[in-house]
């Protein structure tokens, strides 16, 4: 035997006594509990993106083909962008079909998977992000990754915020275009996702409620809930009181009244003796301090 088949044979066998070695093999394919568990949530308010992340359940199958996947996603010959819909389609992208035909060759036999099993894997592992093949890496790899998890930790404390923030500047020191490109990449892996309110777009987690965004951007001006707590303190306050008391021009408080009414979170309405006064909408407060601790109104609330 020549010494290159000898060596092949030899890089063979250490594959798989790695294969063998490796702490996501199991007997079945129910799901594994959880992936390493890197940190719970301190707060509900802070939504540690970890939390959400781990809660993601792989199966048995799922994470060997995760783990072949790091490597084939990093043989740049082939063409990255795939989105497969059914097992013909695979001809069609080289790097998943490189992917499919090292999948079988390494775990049909000894884990006992049939093409079918791999095949789903490969599409659920695709659909789930957790395989994005335009980035060369599995998301594993991204939690791995430590500038990366800095920002997402950056984005789950400061949830709402944009690209033209200062505090991205002094946190993070990095400028604009750099947090851009990163931004992209976590959003790919459906890490966080964005949304335009007003002019910007505004970043958050994954997993927080997109009904809560605008309610989340408008409390980042600190004079929002300001306007909240001098409404609370006397529903019959005219609107030039307000900026009498907060030293605010009342042309700015009464823009900010009208966001305030077209969010739910004001509603203009009358007392018994006739008397126009604003109430505030607790039960949106309180659903909101579920999510996000800043601005906290549980203060003001509990003067009720």
């Amino acid at each position: 035997m020549s010494r290159e088949k000898k060596r092949d044979t030899k890089n063979k066998e250490e594959e798989n006594n790695l294969l063998e070695e490796s702490s996501f093999r199991r007997n079945d394919f129910t799901p594994l509990v959880k992936i390493d568990k890197i940190e719970k949530a301190k707060s509900p308010a802070e939504t540690n993106h970890k939390k959400s992340i781990i809660d993601e359940e792989l199966t048995e199958i799922e994470s060997h083909v995760l783990e072949i996947a790091k490597e084939i996603l990093k043989l740049k010959r082939y063409d990255a962008e795939f989105e497969v819909e059914s097992e013909a389609q695979i001809q069609k992208y080289p790097i998943i079909e490189k992917l499919y035909a090292k999948c079988i060759a390494k775990l049909s036999f000894k884990k006992g998977y049939n093409k079918d099993n791999i095949f789903l894997a490969i599409r659920s592992l695709e659909e789930k992000n957790w395989i994005v093949t335009n980035e060369r890496r599995t998301k594993l790899e991204i939690l791995e990754n430590k500038k990366l998890m800095k920002i997402l930790d950056f984005i789950g404390k400061n949830s709402g915020i944009h690209a033209r923030d200062e505090k991205i500047g002094k946190e993070l020191n990095v400028t604009r275009t750099p947090f851009l490109k990163h931004i992209m990449t976590l959003e790919r892996f459906n890490l966080i996702r964005s949304k335009k309110i007003g002019k910007s777009l505004h970043y958050f987690l994954s997993d927080i409620p997109e009904e809560l965004d605008e309610f989340k951007v408008i409390f980042l001006n600190p004079l929002i809930p300001k306007i909240i707590e001098e409404i609370f303190k006397d529903g019959t306050i005219p609107i030039s009181k307000i900026g009498e008391a907060l030293d605010i021009y009342s042309g700015t408080i009464q823009y900010h009244v009208k966001k305030l009414k077209d969010l739910n979170l004001l509603k203009m309405t009358k007392n018994q003796s006739g008397k126009k006064i604003h109430l505030v909408n607790i039960e949106l407060l309180k659903k909101y301090n579920k999510i996000f601790k800043e601005p906290d109104f549980y203060k003001l609330l509990q003067g009720l």
